[in-house]
């Protein structure tokens, strides 16, 4: 159970380093306003060539495997709501590296979310 739960909270925190080297990438890849435009080859070679893309993607990958790995022996209601610390973790990280503005109301939904996670997995 050590294990796994483990690889669970790994699992979170790759999750937010993925998340964030998609975002940063995004941000050099630059804005996309329109369908039409985020399936333009142009734009799809650009996200896919880009080595912050490619690296959260790669994180996607392996937060996959040791999610599984986890679900090998712990149930998946007592794990999905450890996964709501992603919400938690990913702001404050967004704050932090990306110089993001979190406004309050934000912060209070994301305390509802969690709270709600948590009332879920002692149920």
């Amino acid at each position: 159970m050590t294990f796994a739960l483990s690889l669970v909270l790994i699992c979170v925190i790759v999750t937010v380093v993925g998340q964030l080297l998609m975002k940063y990438g995004m941000q050099q890849v630059g804005e996309i306003t329109s369908m039409q435009q985020l399936f333009n080859l142009n734009t799809i070679l650009s996200m896919f060539t880009n080595f912050y893309i490619l690296g959260g993607i790669l994180c996607f990958v392996a937060m996959l495997v040791m999610w599984l790995g986890a679900m090998s022996t712990l149930e998946i209601s007592f794990m999905y709501p450890l996964a709501s610390l992603v919400y938690v973790l990913t702001a404050v990280a967004a704050l932090i590296f990306l110089h993001e503005s979190v406004s309050l109301i934000r912060w209070v939904g994301i305390l509802l979310v969690v709270g709600g996670c948590f009332l879920v997995s002692n149920s």
